[in-house]
């Protein structure tokens, strides 16, 4: 554990005690140790007390953290998930991203399984951070709502173990360690956990006390320069990959801070590494600010409103609850706010009566006071002058409640500082009796007050693509957001209605000529086609994904790409294709986030080589304190590399099949995933059709097993494309749809040799579409795809 440091606010308060001016940093927590007056005149009593003390003392304060914030976890235990605002949407992003991981996509901006399958820049404006916090549990095995449980159960721990590391720089052990359970169970916390779901906000409460407590290091010189330096970088560009709306909350206290630590000094000399810091951050991170800030215009973002903050300011007369335990309710049909607790507004009125009596926690205490007292300010309907004159930077804010955050900062802060004055004032370096039930009785009375009504609401969510697109439905919105804010803006029809069949056939006048294009394989978000185009009518295709700028087509015989360009309602991303031969069809970074990620790339480089290469003649040595500088740098420096050399991922082959059904469609290739299975099993079935004209109607699509004589047919799955929520109705001409399909195999099937069949037919007439030509072999016009064998288990 670092010592603390001697800076102007970073008084040690052991040496402001008589008591204590001897006692070692692990004995912190019975300070009665030292010599000092005895006024206890139950001795035996005495003793045994300061026998607990020193048993309490010797615990590491890491499993102090832990013990005593379990409690907050229990819930977390249990087994399925747990309701709240955005937790199941924040789970399906991660499982987004650990499909988009798996196909070889280590920095995948675009999901294209989201908003219904036509895709959406989610992680291109969204921190990534968060959802990389949870990858590793993905990948070791857990599903996404167990691994987003438990970025929140690691978060949680994090964030109290960050507020310890600050708080130790200005308190003594025990007080420091009532800082960060305080931190831990602060109501708006738990809130963002357990109701909000918020994990990117949650997350943000793990880089405050570390941002704060990095830039102490680096002004007051504490260990070794550069590494105060890249460290400090590190953690403010972590806070701004994690959620960019808590940095623009954040950002004051933080300059404030600064400031105050400089002014403090007299002495200037700190701030070129300070200001190297800010700059390391701010390039470290510029793969991600760079194409938000420029390409914000082509996503909802760019027309939200901002003046949401009005109905959710607090009046004054509401900003404190009396309730007993801290109600997290919110009532049907009202604007959603959050008052503050009275526990929490006890805690700060006692910070204040206390701080003339503070001693060397004066300074930094009366700090923490007027980051409270600003944060209260801005929750209620008296900052809406200040909200108005500020909109265009705090309406990105959206709700007021977000600065909550920085107040629990504050409220935890000072806590600790208050026990630590009470302690003096209660004489307990005496009697450590006193000191442990001042701690404790605070943190049981904390801990109570916020568990008390906790909403603990369990849930077992679907976490498969087609669950998420029923959610999408049912709630009206597309995209696991409720404001639509990353769908593109050349999507013209409204996000409620995108799933559901088209109110109006197209122009039936529309088609493309059959066998203009085959499918070679297909990734990520990239298709490898072979097109047989004539001059005068070249090959239309069109993707089933959403316009952006980046989507292009590359014929192989030329180095100069296609740009798409929006076709229909829908704004799908379309091509046309005058070329014979190969062509690839991608989606590239764009100019802003390729700039971004060459900044972010050289700058993690050039961090690494400057702590690892000679500097004037001397060897420097990689201690335990740069390794983990240095594995940062290199990790994210192989993910921007990957992103650059494979934005799309790998080129999976396909199965083809050619198959024309009326002049109407065009199945062009499918894919399987395997050829053995057992009975239980589902087969998955992907097959790509390819709309000829504007379909009348809504068809349907069978996939089936039949044995090999075609006498049973033991399994199969009838259904709209795309899960249902891609209608034919929606298709464009030329439109190449990906078709996901699960055949569920009976459990007491019988071994053997089956054949795998697809069609498309008329649900009202039970009507298969004829088959005009194919490939493929064909039976009852149906297409015979693969043969595969059931085992015993």
């Amino acid at each position: 554990m670092p010592e603390p440091t001697r800076t102007g606010w970073s008084l040690d308060d052991r040496h402001s005690d008589t008591a204590t001016r001897n006692a070692s940093p692990r004995r912190l927590l019975t300070p009665g140790l030292a010599p000092g007056p005895r006024t206890c005149y139950n001795r035996p009593m005495d003793k045994r007390f300061r026998a607990l003390a020193q048993a309490v003392g010797r615990v590491p304060t890491g499993w102090w953290l832990v013990l005593l914030t379990i409690p907050a976890l229990l819930p977390l235990a249990r087994s399925g998930f747990f309701d709240s605002h955005d937790g199941v949407l924040h789970a399906y992003r991660l499982a987004a991203l650990d499909r988009a991981v798996r196909a070889g996509v280590l920095y995948p901006r675009w999901f294209p399984e989201l908003a219904f399958g036509y895709g959406q820049p989610v992680l291109h404006f969204y921190g990534p951070l968060s959802y990389y916090w949870g990858l590793p549990f993905t990948l070791l095995g857990a599903d996404a709502a167990l691994a987003t449980k438990l970025v929140f159960a690691t978060g949680l721990l994090a964030s109290a173990l960050g507020m310890y590391l600050f708080a130790r720089l200005y308190l003594n052990r025990g007080p420091a360690l009532v800082s960060a359970v305080a931190y831990a169970y602060l109501p708006y916390h738990l809130l963002d956990l357990y109701v909000r779901g918020a994990i990117s906000e949650f997350l943000a409460f793990v880089w405050f006390p570390l941002a704060l407590w990095a830039v102490e290091r680096l002004i007051s010189g504490a260990g070794q320069r550069l590494a105060s330096v890249v460290t400090a970088a590190l953690i403010l560009a972590a806070l701004l990959l994690t959620h960019p709306l808590s940095t623009l909350i954040f950002a004051p206290v933080l300059v404030g801070y600064i400031l105050a630590l400089l002014l403090s000094r007299h002495s200037w000399p700190p701030v070129w590494r300070v200001a190297l810091a800010l700059l390391l951050a701010v390039l470290l991170s510029a793969f991600y600010w760079l194409p938000v800030l420029t390409e914000a215009r082509y996503v909802g973002l760019s027309y939200e409103t901002m003046q949401g903050y009005r109905s959710h300011l607090l009046p004054f007369l509401r900003l404190v609850t009396l309730n007993p335990a801290y109600d997290y309710s919110v009532a049907p049909g009202t604007p959603v706010t959050f008052s503050v607790g009275w526990l929490q507004a006890l805690l700060l009125l006692l910070s204040l009566a206390l701080l003339p009596w503070a001693g060397p926690l004066r300074k930094i205490m009366g700090f923490f006071l007027l980051v409270a007292l600003a944060a209260l300010f801005m929750l209620t309907t008296a900052s809406l002058a200040v909200w108005h004159l500020l909109e265009r930077g705090l309406g990105i804010v959206q709700y007021p409640w977000r600065f909550q955050s920085v107040l629990a900062l504050a409220t935890a802060f000072l806590a600790g500082a208050a026990c630590q004055c009470l302690a003096r004032r209660l004489q307990a370096a005496t009697h450590p009796w006193r000191y442990l039930a001042l701690g404790g009785g605070l943190v049981l009375i904390l801990g109570g007050w916020s568990l008390g009504r906790l909403p603990l609401v369990p849930s077992a969510p679907d976490l498969s693509v087609e669950a998420m697109w029923h959610l999408d439905r049912e709630t009206g919105q597309i995209g696991t957001t409720w404001t639509g804010e990353f769908l593109p803006i050349w999507v013209k029809e409204q996000r409620w209605a995108i799933s559901h069949p088209a109110p109006e056939p197209g122009d039936s006048a529309e088609t493309v000529p059959p066998g203009q294009v085959r499918l070679v394989g297909a990734g990520h978000t990239r298709y490898a086609l072979e097109v047989n185009a004539s001059n005068a009518e070249p090959a239309r295709v069109v993707l089933h994904q959403f316009h952006y700028p980046g989507w292009h087509a590359m014929p192989s015989q030329t180095a100069v790409g296609l740009p798409s360009s929006p076709a229909g309602p829908l704004g799908l991303a379309s091509f046309e294709l005058p070329v014979h031969g190969g062509v690839s069809i991608e989606l590239d970074m764009g100019p802003p986030a390729t700039a971004g990620t060459f900044l972010s790339l050289a700058t993690a480089l050039i961090i690494t080589m400057a702590i690892v290469l000679p500097r004037g003649g001397r060897r420097r040595k990689v201690t335990g304190r740069t390794v983990p500088l240095i594995a940062c740098c290199l990790l994210l420096a192989l993910v921007l590399l990957c992103s650059l050399i494979t934005p799309n991922g790998r080129l999976e082959e396909v199965e083809p099949a050619y198959v024309n059904f009326d002049n109407r469609v065009e199945l062009l290739a499918f894919t399987s995933d395997g050829t053995i299975f057992q009975p239980g099993d589902a087969v998955t079935v992907t097959l790509y059709w390819r709309s000829l004209r504007p379909l009348e109607r809504d068809y349907k699509v069978s996939v089936a097993l039949t044995d090999a004589s075609m006498t049973r047919q033991p399994a199969q799955h009838d259904g709209d494309p795309g899960g249902g929520y891609s209608p034919t109705t929606r298709w464009l001409p030329g439109e190449l749809v990906p078709d996901k399909h699960h055949v569920s195999l009976p459990d007491d099937m019988a071994p053997g040799r089956y054949r795998l069949w697809a069609t498309m037919y008329e649900y009202e007439t039970v009507r298969n579409l004829p088959v005009i030509s194919a490939e493929a072999p064909a039976a009852d016009d149906r297409i015979l795809l693969d043969e595969i064998q059931v085992v015993a288990p």
